[in-house]
């Protein structure tokens, strides 16, 4: 951790092999999602963080208003994005709400930033924080023989797992009689090609990345979009709906397909059926890849947090 003490606080516990210190904040053991947005966040307030220079807060902060330390906020979507794209009028609603709340979190962070451009200025972001990815993942197992694609996501919502089934169904597996569908998903079944992992392991979803011909969530949003980096890390090509997030990590459609939904079936067929795409996006993606690898984010981290840390103190010099 480059020589950094770390003290992590999370509702989850640590992997055992763990090089940070851990410690549950106050609450529930499983908390609600109606805990998340009311106690949990004030349950901050009586946070310890006695020995830290700083505090990075990840979500549920907006009611931590007892403030010690300088903080940062890391914004991994927005609300008001969610809401946008929500199919279910509840969902719509509770993160209409949330957007709000969101906007109270980062005018009490010392500085905020997103996991990508293209955020509403309502914000007032201090910049880009990207997430990481492991890179160079090697595996013993190969392609699979029949062309195959992989999807991670939901069934239902914005990540559009029972559309992409359709496509597939319809248009893709009548063309491909011999291709596959992996669904990493909540919800699904499996047969007619279809294959449905609810729960894989770390190490089972790695071999799904390495042996799948191609990767597609044909997501409405993402705030930045993990799946996308993943695959090409693996040496997977990409195929994505238009979003915010798809745009940015597959660089404007240069390392992997943006396409839109009345292509998509097309687009499945082509990268499958095309060695020369497959390859030519393999190797785009995988240089991509490396601009979100662990070395540089973390520069750009304590970069922030060194920025941080001297707003902090220029902040409490103004209202001494």
């Amino acid at each position: 951790m480059r020589g950094h003490h770390v003290h992590v606080f999370s509702f989850s516990p640590p992997p055992a092999d763990a090089q940070y210190q851990h410690s549950r904040p106050l609450g529930p053991r499983t908390p609600t999602k109606l805990r998340r947005m009311t106690t949990i966040p004030w349950n901050l307030n009586k946070l310890d963080t006695a020995g830290l220079d700083i505090l990075h807060l990840h979500g549920d902060d907006w009611f931590f208003v007892r403030r010690d330390l300088p903080t940062i906020r890391s914004f991994y979507g927005s609300a008001l994005y969610e809401a946008r794209y929500a199919t279910r009028w509840r969902r719509r609603t509770s993160q209409t709400v949330i957007f709000g709340l969101e906007l109270l979190a980062a005018r009490l962070a010392t500085r905020s930033y997103s996991v990508g451009p293209g955020w509403p200025r309502l914000y007032r972001l201090s910049g880009v924080l990207d997430c990481g990815v492991e890179l160079n993942e090697k595996s013993q197992h190969g392609r699979s023989k029949a062309p195959s694609l992989l999807f991670v996501g939901t069934w239902e919502g914005r990540k559009r797992g029972r559309f992409l089934y359709e496509v597939f169904s319809r248009e893709v597996r009548t063309r491909l009689p011999d291709a596959e569908l992996w669904m990493v998903s909540d919800e699904g079944f499996s047969g007619d090609g279809v294959t449905w992992i609810r729960r894989p392991s770390d190490e089972q979803l790695a071999q799904l990345y390495c042996r799948a011909w191609a990767f597609c969530l044909p997501s409405t949003y993402e705030g930045f979009g993990i799946p996308y980096i993943e695959a090409m890390a693996y040496g997977t090509p990409v195929v994505a709906s238009p979003n915010v997030g798809a745009r940015y990590v597959l660089n404007g459609g240069h390392t992997g397909l943006i396409i839109d939904d009345t292509k998509l079936g097309d687009a499945l067929v082509r990268i499958l059926s095309d060695a020369q795409l497959r390859s030519r996006l393999t190797q785009a993606g995988h240089t991509r890849a490396n601009d979100f690898g662990w070395e540089l984010v973390l520069d750009a981290h304590e970069n922030a947090y060194r920025e941080t840390l001297a707003a902090g103190v220029n902040r409490r010099a103004l209202t001494c």
